[in-house]
């Protein structure tokens, strides 16, 4: 797994609402993935302040 790639692009996407919706870092990150890369992964993306959402329709 390339974590700097996964959250390089995640910023991009929350660039302009600091959210990123669970399908779209699904998309991001590959099956293969292992609990703890995922824990990574959320981690990072807390750590910079971008907030997860369930799906596009959430405010």
């Amino acid at each position: 797994m390339d974590l700097q790639k996964i959250m390089a692009t995640a910023r991009e996407i929350a660039k302009q609402t600091g959210t990123i919706t669970t399908e779209q870092l699904s998309g991001l990150c590959p099956n293969s993935m292992e609990p703890e890369e995922i824990e990574a992964l959320l981690g990072a993306l807390r750590a910079e302040g971008i907030r997860l959402k369930d799906d596009e329709a959430e405010t």
